[in-house]
């Protein structure tokens, strides 16, 4: 992971290359999501950034679960995107992965941006994000979201958009042991429990995190546990 510090010109030419990118590659996509992230983006670069932060990852999984549910079919991922933050806040960023839904979907293309900063002992984390499956666009959907944190104690309600269903997640720090708790309920799909873990050692070089999931199906019919492991850097 990379941080650099743009000027509010650099910025702004990072986020046309992407839009761009992002018009010429990618069929089916939304125009009001490109309108809206184009939008955010070059106001935060006009207007309140002096300077900001960009940040790289990349991750190799040994399979992608989201909110309990496997997204790639049981089978490894390979996920990797950027942020640019500034320092009044806000933030725009991207993501991606490969998926198996056995529908035609081979990548999700996460969009996103908001605004996130701290209030005396709370933090808090306001945005907009867009999930998109290139070539399978009845799949996109978007999300209105908000955290708030206090201590090593979080929550974040995400509201979907055009009939998307919602999502509450309840998150909880061990300190500073690398130990995380997550519950989250996910409305038409069921209830999700996550026990995470950071390793306190690197592998030639990555960080390496593994992480249990738990999923029982609103229905009843479905009850899924699967162990991930997770090298980043």
């Amino acid at each position: 992971m990379q941080n650099y510090l743009l000027k509010p010109y650099l910025f702004g030419i990072q986020v046309a290359y992407l839009f761009v990118y992002y018009l010429k590659n990618l069929q089916g996509v939304r125009m009001k999501n490109l309108i809206k992230f184009g939008a955010i983006a070059l106001f935060s670069s006009a207007m309140t950034l002096q300077s900001a932060e960009f940040e790289s990852n990349i991750a190799l999984s040994s399979d992608y679960v989201w909110r309990g549910m496997t997204q790639t079919a049981g089978e490894p991922a390979v996920s990797g995107g950027f942020d640019i933050a500034g320092e009044s806040g806000l933030y725009f960023g991207t993501w991606g992965s490969n998926v198996e839904f056995g529908d035609g979907a081979a990548m999700e293309l996460d969009w996103y941006a908001g605004f996130a900063g701290e209030a005396g002992a709370l933090s808090y984390d306001i945005g907009y994000l867009a999930f998109t499956y290139p070539g399978e666009d009845s799949l996109d959907f978007e999300e209105i979201y908000l955290g708030l944190g206090f201590s090593y104690f979080g929550i974040t309600f995400s509201s979907g958009q055009d009939s998307a269903p919602d999502n509450t997640e309840f998150s909880v720090a061990l300190g500073e042991t690398g130990l995380g708790l997550t519950y989250g309920d996910y409305d038409e799909y069921g209830e999700y429990t996550i026990i995470s873990y950071d390793l306190p050692i690197a592998i030639a070089g990555l960080g390496v995190s593994l992480s249990w999931n738990d999923f029982d199906s609103e229905d009843g019919m479905s009850d899924d546990d699967t162990v991930v492991v997770t090298f980043s850097m």
